[in-house]
């Protein structure tokens, strides 16, 4: 049996006192020993997350280039072709890519993550695609619906090819659609339904939150929990850590005319939280939300200090609390490290 290293340790503690109490003999030891293996080291968690990373580094990249408007519009003068031309390159070129994802999946059995190349770069050009083809109908100004149509053909793939990607591509083209169509709805006065963006946002994570629990009663999309789930939290998290520092205010120049201590109750909203997923992520045995938890109330004490302190506080001394206070959690991380290595 394949047991970590601080299992082992627990596992030899447990044998050694049913020896000494003389439950067990020598010889009997020795074989229960031997029945154990530490675990190696393990890559293909390491795989993973390399590979995550990366998928959410390009598409953030991609992102960032559809967001900057005099780039795109560089690129529009680089492939000097209508518009339909353009949708109908990269539309194909999505095809190719998914086609190639579903014979390379045929062909290999292993490489898990490696493969996922074909249909991440096939998700890419049907974003490209979409765009253009938004163009093409005149949507720039509003593409919101547009986006939420690409988001759930993102969705509809991911349940025919049981893709964890495309899953996370549909989950990204509905936020960006969620803050698109809210925007446009609300662009008089920057609110919508008396929400500014990390209200909304707040909302909306509790809402994909609220999702995870019926997407796992549906025998389709039980492989998709675990994404929708993680994405939820960070949505909501984050949205709230941003509404204890912007508060629900539709402006820049209204958000300067008050004080950061008005905004205290979404501080106590966000502490509250990250206690709740603590004490949650403990009774459940969820290590995700304990450490989401755990995070966010780290975040909100430094962000609060930094809001109320910094002026009156010298900076080489705030620093100084701050390093200190880090080299404590180390010091802790290091105890346990080594206490876990034997």
């Amino acid at each position: 049996m394949q047991i970590s290293k601080k299992e082992k340790e627990i596992v030899d503690k447990a044998i050694n006192h049913w020896e000494s109490k003389g439950l067990i003999d020598n010889q009997k030891a020795k074989e229960l020993d031997e029945t154990l293996e530490i675990k190696p080291f393990n890559w293909q968690s390491l795989a993973y997350y390399s590979f995550l990373f990366a998928v959410v580094s390009l598409l953030i990249a991609v992102i960032s280039i559809f967001a900057d408007k005099a780039l795109l519009d560089l690129i529009d003068s680089l492939i000097s072709t209508s518009y339909i031309t353009k949708s109908i390159t990269f539309l194909g070129l999505s095809a190719l890519f998914f086609w190639l994802d579903y014979r390379y999946n045929l062909k290999k059995k292993r490489k898990k993550y490696s493969k996922e190349v074909f249909s991440f770069f096939g998700c890419i050009f049907l974003a490209i695609a979409s765009g253009f083809i938004s163009f093409l109908f005149g949507m720039e100004e509003n593409p919101g619906t547009f986006i939420l149509g690409l988001a759930i053909l993102y969705f509809i793939l991911a349940v025919i090819r049981k893709k964890e990607l495309l899953w996370l591509f549909g989950i990204t083209a509905l936020v960006i659609a969620f803050g698109a169509i809210t925007h446009n709805i609300g662009k008089e006065n920057n609110l919508f339904v008396g929400m500014n963006f990390p209200m909304r946002y707040t909302i909306f994570g509790a809402l994909i939150l609220v999702a995870t629990y019926f997407i796992n009663k549906t025998d389709k999309l039980k492989p998709f929990v675990d994404p929708t789930y993680w994405s939820g939290l960070i949505i909501f998290f984050m949205a709230l850590w941003f509404l204890t520092i912007f508060g629900n205010y539709n402006s820049y120049e209204k958000w300067l005319e008050i004080r950061q201590y008005y905004l205290w109750w979404y501080s106590l909203l966000l502490l509250l939280a990250s206690f709740a997923a603590i004490l949650i992520g403990i009774k459940k045995e969820d290590p995700l939300l304990k450490n989401i938890g755990m995070s966010f109330i780290f975040l909100n004490l430094y962000t609060r200090y930094f809001e109320y302190f910094w002026d009156e506080l010298h900076k080489a001394l705030f620093f100084g609390i701050i390093a200190v206070s880090f080299w404590l959690i180390g010091k802790k991380a290091e105890k346990i490290w080594d206490s876990s290595d034997g």
